[in-house]
């Protein structure tokens, strides 16, 4: 149990010292805004590249990663969107951003740092192979999904033409690019050395905590207002169901030993930022989508904790 919250406090402590900042006004909101912005642009692109340029991709196939992993996320969506709609009886639309909201993982800001100091760089290669498609899958499905049930109230944009704008907004997202740029100079046998190799080394380490201190800080002044048993409901499909779903989908699939813990773990973390941007830019279930966000990210201690104490990890 000692080794759990070795592998977990810290983590957290880091949100908790972001809200800490920001709340007792050490620093301004604008300083986490900039920081999210660093860690999101540089930082982990920058680890991801790091992470594929040294991997030893034979260590783990990234088909049976996304076997194991993509069917149990996407039965968590299809139970948060059900449940939505028929249980809470929250619109179509709405209830998308619920099914997105119980299944898109923060893995850039948790993810990555949690699966590291859980199981090492193993845990890093995992968690990279599951980010690779992570949010070109998702955002595709949430856009198609909304733009269908507004195509159904009132005839709205065309699919393939928002399809096509998230393509390339997916295309130029600097995570995006720090995997591709990673996987071809791994293929080219290009290895960064001197110089070059510790500026890589150094900004992606700080990445992690970069991120999770800007992860707090951005959740200063959320608050439960509105929506709050839909949001408590998705938040526990992800937290609970969704790694369950996971370790379910390892043991079917037989995964091997090594890629169950890491899978699991990533199943774990919070929800993203992105189902709330999502909801903003479609301008519906903005409050569920800020809820989810926040329980999740005030829970994930406690629920992380014991899936790596399921797991055996500590």
């Amino acid at each position: 149990m000692s080794a759990v919250f070795d592998i977990v406090l810290p983590i957290f402590a880091l949100v908790a010292l972001g809200w800490g900042l920001a709340v007792t006004g050490v620093l301004p909101m604008s300083v986490g805004e900039g920081l999210a912005a660093f860690a999101a642009t540089v930082g982990i692109p920058l680890l991801l590249f790091e992470t594929l340029v040294r991997a030893d991709l034979e260590s783990a196939s990234p088909w049976q990663v996304w076997g194991c992993y993509y069917p149990a996320a996407a039965l968590a969506w299809i139970l948060g969107q059900t449940i939505g709609r028929h249980v809470f009886d929250l619109t179509l639309r709405t209830s998308v951003i619920a099914g997105m909201g119980a299944t898109f993982a923060n893995i850039g800001f948790v993810g990555l740092p949690l699966t590291q100091r859980a199981f090492g760089d193993h845990g890093v290669l995992i968690a990279t192979m599951v980010i690779s498609i992570h949010l070109p899958i998702w955002m595709t499905t949430a856009t198609i999904l909304l733009l269908r049930a507004e195509a159904q109230a009132t005839g709205g944009a065309s699919v393939p033409e928002a399809v096509g704008r998230v393509t390339m907004a997916v295309l130029r997202n600097p995570i995006i690019l720090g995997l591709a740029a990673g996987i071809v100079a791994h293929f080219a046998g290009f290895r960064p050395t001197g110089i070059l190799e510790r500026t890589i080394h150094t900004v992606g380490g700080v990445a992690g905590p970069i991120a999770l201190v800007s992860l707090g800080m951005s959740m200063h002044g959320q608050s439960l207002r509105g929506e709050v048993a839909p949001a408590l409901t998705m938040s526990a499909i992800k937290l609970v169901a969704l790694p369950a779903f996971v370790l379910v989908a390892c043991r079917i699939g037989g995964a091997d030993s090594d890629i169950v813990g890491p899978l699991v773990m990533i199943g774990s973390v919070p929800t993203g930022i992105n189902v709330y941007l999502v909801a903003t830019q479609f301008q519906v279930g903005r409050r569920l989508a800020s809820n989810i966000v926040s329980v999740t990210t005030a829970a994930a201690a406690v629920t992380a904790s014991g899936w790596l104490v399921w797991l055996g990890t500590g």
